[in-house]
């Protein structure tokens, strides 16, 4: 996994491009419908869960984008970006208000937001990880 990361962060910016384009075009189709699970009792939607992996994704591959080579990033800089995406996020659940068909939910700022926050958490974590193994590798 930690190979894989360090692979993604030469391409990074890419995907982070690319990844906010697809963001605002499908937020940009007029009149998609919600998935839904039934349930006997209830129904469990969909578009929250992904809300949550769009949003993350898009934490992370921010987070990779700005960090250094040697996956350095201060709190700072952290708690910019974090801000940053979640403005972005709040924008585009905004945007989706002219679109026909589609309607601003909090509860979707709310995955977004929890999505973003899974991902500062795992960049955290992650980042000092593979930092510490690029220290170790280059002390030996």
């Amino acid at each position: 996994m930690i190979r894989l990361i360090i692979w993604c962060k030469s391409f990074a910016k890419y995907f982070l491009a690319a990844w906010i384009i697809t963001i605002i075009i499908v937020s940009s189709i007029p009149s998609i419908p919600t998935l839904k699970i039934h349930t006997e009792k209830s129904e469990i939607r969909l578009d929250y869960i992904i809300h949550f992996f769009e949003y993350g994704v898009l934490a992370f591959m921010t987070f990779l984008s700005f960090a250094s080579n040697e996956f350095k990033l201060n709190y700072r800089k952290f708690l910019l970006i974090t801000l940053c995406i979640i403005t972005f996020a709040f924008l585009e659940e905004v945007h989706q208000k002219i679109i026909p068909g589609r309607t601003f939910n909090h509860k979707d700022i709310l995955s977004n937001i929890s999505g973003i926050l899974a991902a500062l958490i795992f960049c955290l974590f992650t980042f000092r990880i593979i930092e510490k193994r690029i220290r170790d590798s280059t002390t030996n």
